[in-house]
């Protein structure tokens, strides 16, 4: 059966609270009884030794006559009845000439007697006629220097029953244990408001899941709180914007893809069946139009593929140290038809560094980055491009390739729109001038495959674009 969260946090405070209250109070209440028994045990010790004095001669006569004499006058205000004493106590007394403290002239009750525990005098009002001569709570009464008898106050009687404070203290305790289930009861009613605050952000964030579940992935939630679950909010909305983000770039890359695969397939058709039907002839130039087509139609499967296994995060590459410039000069020899065709300027800039920049890469992966960067400036440039290298500001450990042109640039609203998939700025970047779409999204894949960076802006020199890739890199010295 499952149970609700909401339930679980609930039975848990109150588990919480309860122990907390019982523990409190429990051992409040022990702690205070058990103090309070010293006290009134210490306090009737003191009024008895007060008192023991006075009775000496009286305690030695009434225990060899059959008949108590009466108490000296000193002391027998001391010893009415208990509850004829409660009526008639003196506020103020002397006794063995020297005044008695205030709290040794509250009435009480008293019990005295002789050496063998027969009871000589009780105004306890328990009845009692002998008390245990081993019990060690009671005060010796003594005249001239012999003990006569013991005196008992209060708590230093073996009491059958509970003396009045026991029965107040009881009541106190009960008393507390009261307000201790009131508290309980208030601190259950702030738990289940804290519990409904706490959980209703996850009662939203659930709803919203099975949201995303069932395919929505516009879905939101409030992320006000600035806590850990207006964190946990933020994170969730973060989440489904991605999601969102991906789902739409899924669905714009198969209707893209489509549409490019649709077009190479569409000409190479049409072509057939116009040669079937004898509009074209069926020759060689017929036949290497069609091969153009198929080449077409391979290359963009290929970049698709590349595109796909470098997005995954199983991505293998071939590490070894590559010298960045080695390798550039590599690129432009090989995309020397296009330029001579273009009539392009090419120059590499001097770096920044005295040493030659080293890349820890794959070779193959960072020329067809490289490649595309220069077939992309080559494809726009008027009559000039700038490559350089030189050390990352504020970075000594990562190095920046930049590719300037003379071209008309790219518009800063589209500058992080050329890494997408398929995407062109304009009619002058189309499929007519060449390029599938891909080149770029490609490039920036491979600079992140090797933990670096791609970025485009202008052309502080040539005034057109200027795209930067920044790679870790280490010095030829270093590697020595």
């Amino acid at each position: 059966m499952k149970s609700s969260l909401r339930f679980k946090i609930l039975g848990s405070f109150a588990l919480i609270v309860l122990l907390a209250l019982g523990a409190a109070v429990g051992t409040g209440a022990k702690l205070t009884r058990s103090r309070y028994d010293r006290f009134a045990l210490q306090r009737d010790v003191d009024k008895a030794e007060s008192l023991s004095p006075a009775l000496g001669e009286w305690t030695a006569e009434a225990g060899t006559s059959e008949t108590p004499p009466p108490l000296p006058p000193s002391v027998a205000p001391f010893f009415l009845p208990f509850q004829d004493s409660q009526m008639r106590m003196p506020q103020t007394g002397m006794m063995m000439g020297r005044r008695m403290p205030m709290e040794h002239m509250e009435p009480d009750r008293m019990v005295v007697t002789d050496l063998s525990g027969h009871v000589l005098l009780d105004t306890s009002g328990y009845g009692l006629n002998r008390i245990d001569g081993n019990n060690l709570e009671r005060t010796s009464i003594r005249n001239e220097n012999d003990v006569v008898g013991y005196l008992y106050i209060g708590r230093m009687i073996p009491d059958p029953h509970k003396p009045p404070d026991v029965f107040f203290l009881q009541t106190a305790s009960l008393i507390t244990w009261l307000v201790t289930g009131i508290i309980f009861i208030f601190a259950m009613l702030l738990g289940l408001i804290l519990t409904r605050h706490i959980l209703g952000p996850v009662i939203i964030l659930n709803a919203a899941t099975r949201k995303v579940e069932s395919g929505d992935l516009t879905v939101r939630v409030p992320d006000s709180r600035s806590d850990e679950l207006g964190d946990l909010s933020r994170g969730f909305n973060s989440m489904t914007e991605f999601l969102e983000s991906a789902d739409n770039q899924r669905r714009r890359l198969i209707a893209d893809s489509a549409h490019e695969l649709r077009t190479p397939v569409s000409l190479i058709r049409t072509r057939i069946e116009m040669m079937e039907e004898g509009i074209y002839p069926m020759d060689g130039e017929g036949l290497l139009a069609l091969a153009a087509e198929s080449d077409r139609l391979i290359h963009l499967v290929d970049e698709l593929k590349m595109l796909a296994d470098l997005e995954s995060p199983e991505i293998g590459l071939s590490r070894e140290d590559l010298n960045l410039d080695d390798l550039i000069r590599e690129v432009i020899e090989a995309s020397g038809p296009a330029i001579r065709r273009g009539k392009i300027d090419i120059e590499i800039a001097e770096s920044n560094t005295s040493e030659l920049p080293v890349v820890s890469g794959d070779r193959g992966k960072l020329q067809r980055l490289l490649s595309n960067l220069l077939s992309n400036a080559l494809r726009y440039a008027k009559s000039r491009i700038i490559i350089s290298i030189r050390l990352e500001t504020g970075q000594a450990d990562r190095v920046e390739l930049n590719v300037e042109d003379d071209g008309p640039g790219i518009p800063e609203e589209d500058r992080m729109k050329v890494f997408e998939r398929y995407y062109r700025v304009d009619a002058s970047r189309n499929r007519s001038s060449g390029g599938s779409g891909l080149g770029l999204a490609i490039s920036s894949e491979i600079a992140k495959a090797h933990g670096g960076r791609i970025e485009v802006g202008v052309s502080r020199v040539l005034s057109g674009a200027e795209f930067k890739v920044t790679l870790p890199f280490k010095t030829i010295e270093a590697l020595k």
